[in-house]
């Protein structure tokens, strides 16, 4: 089996022995550790070949500054195929089980088909302390529908394996709605196989000052950050602007039943049927607060 961990670093020198030290504890290792250098100028690439000179199995290499998603992109295209794929943060510590618990519930299902496993995370401050949030709670969302208007898990939990990779990479991040890696992949593989929730956690996410993707989990922050979240701080309509992307790529592959239900969140600002339906349709609620937040964004065709 080859399972093949993809690091992105960017000014990482803080965090980044810890996170290789728990990656290089794991009772399943990596069969290859790849790291795309996204433009760092602090001491990230000593670090870098200090490790590469104990071992062989760590490869390297620089590009210019992309941002995380799209260094994260770089890497899915360049790397060789494998069994299985799991992305990896610079600043986070895996539990040593991670790959393992993850490639054990893969393993179980069929393989002839896009996958992907997610996991729960512990939030923690910079110094790993767990912060006690209801954010560090997995959605309990594996259906496509709900894949269109909420993020499962953040990428640092993913594993998954070669056909969602394959899947995945017929979206050209050149698009105009570029959709960052871990949307992609988790869109993707519920659309057209199967997401696996873990709600265990095997990976310490750490908060700090210098997330370039993160969360905050402190009384009126937590809450201003929950609405950010889910505005999801890029654009204004992110999600049907990202379902007009996958209608474009995926269109053609889509049973009727799925293709309508993108076409519904794509084009729901122009279509008073579609609108009513976004609000009321069972598929797209959560039952929690969010659906109010929900409502109201589509009233104002800000989804």
């Amino acid at each position: 089996m080859k399972l093949i961990v993809l690091l992105s670093t960017y000014n990482g020198e803080k965090y980044l022995r810890e996170q290789l030290d728990s990656l290089l504890s794991q009772t399943l290792l990596p069969t290859k550790i790849i790291i795309r250098d996204d433009g760092s100028k602090d001491e990230t690439l000593s670090i870098i070949e200090e490790y590469m000179n104990d071992y062989d199995f760590i490869e390297f290499y620089k590009g210019k500054n992309l941002g995380a998603g799209k260094s994260f992109w770089n890497l899915l295209k360049k790397c060789e195929d494998a069994d299985y794929y799991a992305f990896c943060d610079q600043d986070d510590v895996w539990m040593k089980e991670k790959l393992e618990k993850a490639v054990e519930m893969l393993k179980k299902e069929d393989n002839s088909v896009p996958l992907l496993y997610c996991g729960r995370y512990t939030l923690t401050d910079e110094m790993l302390n767990p912060i006690n949030s209801e954010i560090s709670s997995l959605y309990d969302f594996a259906d496509f529908e709900h894949s269109l208007i909420y993020h499962t898990a953040p990428g640092c939990t993913f594993v998954f394996n070669d056909k969602a990779r394959k899947m995945a990479l017929k979206y050209d991040v050149d698009e105009e709605y570029f959709v960052i890696h871990d949307a992609i992949i988790h869109r993707v593989t519920a659309l057209f196989g199967k997401v696996i929730l873990d709600h265990n956690s095997y990976i310490y996410y750490r908060q700090h000052g210098n997330n370039e993707i993160g969360m905050n989990a402190k009384g009126f922050e937590e809450f201003k950050g929950r609405v950010s979240r889910f505005l999801n701080g890029k654009s204004k309509c992110y999600r049907s602007n990202t379902a007009k992307s996958l209608l474009k790529v995926y269109g053609d592959e889509c049973d009727e039943d799925r293709r309508e239900k993108i076409d519904i969140v794509a084009n729901y600002m122009n279509n008073s049927s579609y609108k009513r339906k976004l609000m009321s349709m069972e598929c797209f609620k959560s039952h929690t607060i969010n659906d109010l937040f929900f409502k109201v964004l589509v009233l104002v065709n800000y989804i």
